[in-house]
């Protein structure tokens, strides 16, 4: 049994194909700042030539080599033995990636500057946040498309895509597993998963069933989801090929913690355990159902088509006080508000088609896939408009019933059906042996239909907009290939589903990528490397004010330049270093807000620096050691800049042992330090705090 971790490390010395290039990408760090070295898991058991995942970055048969993209992979491996309790922990491990899950802003990530980030569920754009809140440990693995989506999902944000992989049914044979942990704050968290074939030749099947109750340094917090994944192959001829997947998500949290206020304009980090939404009857709570079904018909070894059906449903509800700020009357006392007792109700459903044809153009070799997508997705807000505040001491405040705030109950806000029409064109051309050419193309109509019932008021609108995606992939040697590519794509200025009447009218943003890097390995599979340059420009966006939430601010462009690094080295059997390092320059090149000219400030919650560094090290060969370190540079909380969120460095350890075959016992220490840090706001008067020290005992089983 093997084990991976990623680590984090400020001016990091990681493995020798990343030290040479990072000194010179660092060169202004090293000067003494305390900034950034990343390190991605992209271990030397995975090489660059790996396949993707379909629908990550593109949906031909290609690897990553032949991708002329920036990707990475998680795999299924690091997710489960790494630990990490949720998507937003394992994803910030990779280049450029950071951000934090808060009740408000489930995994809110930046990426390439720019936020949120696209969420894929097996090649499917999901909405909502419910899916994503499980463990982990559900997926294969995660691949991660930097930059624009366009070209495979319609409107899709600028940053980037985080396609989630489920776990598949196969005939292979696939262990018992059995995985338990107990965690500070009386924490514990298991997992059963089991597969391979129920009949031989016919069918197979895999099933996971994970849950857990999390508790917090926060008081009174509780967080309590149930999971259960099953997937069932049917192979019923030849050349065809059933696949079912099932998803089934709950979830249901007590008291969530929303933030930590601002006291003096300082934030109260000694009240950091003080939970200030601790009602009597205030929770978060969510289900979701996740099908998908496809149908694989290999006409030829030339020929293929494959049809996908696609069906999700979720809902989620809040019944909380969110926002706390210092009382203008009465010392010592906080003003709560923000009463909130609202519901989300998402519904999609969808058919995609697509039509695979590998052969020659001439002489040269040729991939082609052509495709079509339908789909309808409805969606339902329900709020009270957040009516209602009270008045509570700043130091042990009192559990008090939700309706001390006289806030009434909720009542339907708006309803919106969106109808999206798309047809995709792929075409990977081998114009030598080692140079290739890479094409997408996608038409996209998109129908928008609001009811905003609240003002009594309907508007449609149709958008349509085509976006492309170009450029070549030159294999320099068997151990280097070389890339750069352009693509454009199209998304909405802010969540189409929450803009108001007034915002319905305005034009999509438009987006454009320059991009160009390399991708290379070592010989005897003892590493691999990966940097990308790029420029990525958005043009016709507006930014949410960040005081009056109805209230939207245009934003004539923004432009954000970068560079990624990220690598992995085996110098030993014993021993894998990993490393990223990203660097990115975020700018308003056109912005006012009201009469204040914003231009050149940098937009909210994008460091500019992030690094990660890990060392895995097995002593014996039945006694492991890691450690990982995880650095994410200052950012402004406010796009005035006036604001700034302080850089933080965090380090974990673990270690395990074998003590029976298949069976694996050991320890993680979380934020080592116990470093005290902030992630980001939930609203301007306050703050999150990231957990302190935390210590987990665990067993691995697998039969």
């Amino acid at each position: 049994m093997t084990t991976a971790f990623s680590l984090i490390m400020p001016s990091a010395r990681g493995s020798l194909p990343v030290i040479v290039i990072a000194t010179s990408l660092a060169s202004p760090l090293a000067a003494g700042a305390a900034d950034t070295l990343i390190v991605t898991d992209n271990s030397p058991q995975a090489p660059a030539t790996a396949q993707l995942s379909p629908g990550s970055a593109s949906r031909l048969a290609v690897s990553d080599r032949q991708v002329p993209r920036h990707t990475e992979t998680i795999s299924q491996q690091t997710i489960t033995t790494s630990g990490n309790r949720t998507l937003t922990d394992i994803v910030e491990t990779l280049p450029g990636l950071s951000g934090t899950t808060s009740p408000t802003l489930s995994n809110s990530v930046s990426l390439r500057g720019f936020t949120p980030v696209a969420w894929l569920y097996d090649g499917v754009l999901t909405p909502g946040s419910t899916l994503q809140g499980g463990d982990p440990v559900h997926y294969e693995s995660i691949d991660v498309l930097y930059g624009t989506g366009s070209v495979l999902n319609g409107l899709s944000p600028a940053g980037g895509s985080i396609n989630l992989i489920s776990r598949k049914a196969s005939f292979r044979p696939q262990p018992l597993e059995l995985d338990y942990g107990w965690s500070s704050f009386a924490s514990h968290r298991a997992h059963f998963g089991a597969g391979g074939a129920l009949v031989d030749h016919l069918a197979a099947g895999r099933i996971d069933i994970s849950t857990s109750s999390t508790g917090s340094q926060v008081h009174d917090v509780r967080q309590r989801p149930l999971r259960v994944t099953g997937s069932l192959l049917l192979t019923p001829t030849d050349n065809t090929q059933l696949t079912f997947a099932l998803d089934r998500m709950l979830e249901d949290t007590h008291n969530p913690y929303f933030g930590t206020p601002f006291i003096n304009g300082k934030l109260a980090t000694h009240q950091r355990y003080t939970n200030y939404n601790n009602l009597d009857k205030a929770w978060i709570r969510s289900r979701a159902t996740s099908f998908q079904a496809t149908q694989s018909w290999f006409a030829t070894p030339q020929l293929s088509v494959e049809n996908k059906f696609y069906y999700y449903t979720g809902f989620r509800e809040w019944h909380n006080a969110e926002r706390y700020y210092p009382s203008a009357t009465r010392p010592g006392e906080l003003t709560r508000d923000s009463f909130g007792d609202l519901a989300h109700d998402d519904k999609l459903t969808g058919d995609r088609v697509t039509l695979n044809v590998n052969g020659t153009l001439g002489r040269m070799d040729n991939q082609l896939m052509a495709g079509a997508d339908i789909s309808k997705r409805q969606f339902s807000y329900f709020s009270n408009g957040f009516a209602g505040e009270d008045s509570i001491p700043v130091v042990n405040p009192p559990r008090r019933p939700f309706s001390s705030g006289n806030a009434p109950r909720r009542s339907a806000v708006r309803h919106i059906t969106q109808n999206q029409y798309a047809l995709f064109l792929e075409d990977r051309l081998g114009l030598t042996d080692t140079l290739g050419l890479l094409g997408q193309l996608r038409y996209s109509a998109v129908d928008m239909h609001w009811n905003f019932q609240q003002l009594n008021q309907r508007i449609s609108q149709r958008y349509h907009f085509v976006s492309v995606g170009i450029g070549p992939s030159w294999d320099v040697t068997d151990n280097l290939t070389l890339y750069a590519n352009y693509s454009t794509g199209k998304e909405p200025g802010e969540d189409i589903f929450f803009i108001g009447p007034a915002q319905t009218s305005l034009p999509l943003t438009a987006v454009q990528q320059y991009e160009s890097g390399v991708k290379a390995s070592l010989p005897g599979n003892r590493g691999d490397l990966k940097l990308a340059v790029y420029q990525l420009e958005k043009k016709h966006l507006y930014q949410q004010d960040e005081l009056q939430a109805g209230r939207w601010n245009a934003v004539g462009k923004q432009t954000s330049r970068g560079v990624e690094l990220s690598g992995a080295l085996r110098p030993l059997d014993s021993l894998t270093l990993a490393g990223n390092l990203a660097y990115t320059h975020a700018r308003f090149n056109s912005y006012r807000q009201g009469g204040q000219d914003l231009s050149g400030n940098t937009p909210r919650y994008v460091p500019r620096w992030t690094a990660n560094l890990s060392a895995r090290y097995m002593a014996t060969p039945k006694l492991g050691l890691g450690t990982q370190m995880h650095y994410v540079g200052s950012s402004y909380n406010n796009d005035a800049n006036t604001v700034k969120m302080a850089s933080y460095t965090t380090v974990d350890a673990s270690v395990d042992y074998q003590i029976l075959p298949g069976v694996t016992v050991g320890s993680r220490v979380r934020n080592l330090t116990d470093k005290t840090y902030a992630w980001q706001r939930t609203y301007a008067t306050q703050a999150l705090i990231a957990p302190g020290r935390t210590w987990e005992a665990f067993v691995n089983m697998r039969f």
